[in-house]
């Protein structure tokens, strides 16, 4: 399948947040721009993380 709910998920959320990223600039809030460069890549490596170590389908892999 080519788009699959994932995909369409994650290409809806990156221009979600570059719409409020350049609102937010563009209204004088600066800083919730550099937020939101910094600590959702930081969040999202996080969570990635946190799944690889939690799927039970890669603990029986192991």
């Amino acid at each position: 399948m080519l788009f699959t709910p994932t995909l369409l998920l994650a290409g809806g959320a990156t221009i979600i947040l570059a719409a409020i990223d350049k609102t937010c600039e563009s209204y004088g809030f600066f800083w919730i721009g550099t937020f939101l460069k910094i600590a959702l890549p930081l969040i999202g490596f996080a969570a990635g993380i946190y799944f690889i170590e939690t799927n039970p389908l890669l603990e029986w892999l192991k």
